[in-house]
């Protein structure tokens, strides 16, 4: 035999009719012992993702000799690294060094080799017209483990994720040339 239904009780208060539904305690407790171990259940589901989410967190280290060497466009001592630099040749918002087979992809991502006019143009510009109320400064791109994977130059903060089976680094940042 099944829970017992709740006692329905018709008060007229005023000429107005409602029902009360009269709960014992063992029902207000079953509820209550029901939401807590769906809020647990919630709770657990939420760091398994963020536990998952940051297992492929990198990050960056501010670093002088890469601010240094971007600014003098002496980068020959990263060989081997490939340089991508973030939206329009004409509106660059920063540059992007990967080491090895590190790679990054996207829209706005654009692939360029370090002895170029093109690259000497988009550093320059990074470098003049920062984001207002930033400057640009030059950091190292870490995987989870703290190895240095590649190089930032911008005046955005970015946010780095590394997939350690593709080799794939997505660098998020802030993306000022949609707001204007």
């Amino acid at each position: 035999m099944g829970p017992k239904p709740p006692n329905i009780r018709i008060e007229n208060a005023h000429g107005v009719v409602r029902l009360a539904i009269a709960v014992s305690e063992s029902q207000k407790a079953r509820r209550k012992s029901r939401t807590r171990a769906t809020g647990a259940l919630v709770w657990a589901l939420v760091l398994l993702v963020c536990a998952c989410q940051l297992e492929n967190t990198g990050g960056l280290q501010k670093s002088t000799e890469v601010e240094q060497a971007f600014a003098a466009l002496q980068l020959q001592e990263l060989p081997g690294y490939r340089y991508y630099y973030l939206n329009q040749e004409n509106n660059p918002f920063g540059v992007a060094g990967l080491a090895g087979d590190f790679w990054v992809k996207g829209p706005d991502w654009k692939e360029c080799h370090p002895d170029s006019a093109t690259f000497s143009k988009v550093v320059g510009l990074v470098q003049s017209f920062p984001v207002p109320g930033s400057r640009t400064e030059g950091f190292y791109i870490v995987d989870r483990q703290g190895r240095r994977i590649g190089v930032w130059y911008s005046s955005l903060t970015a946010g780095i994720t590394v997939d350690p089976d593709t080799r794939k680094v997505a660098i998020a940042t802030a993306t000022p040339w949609l707001q204007k």
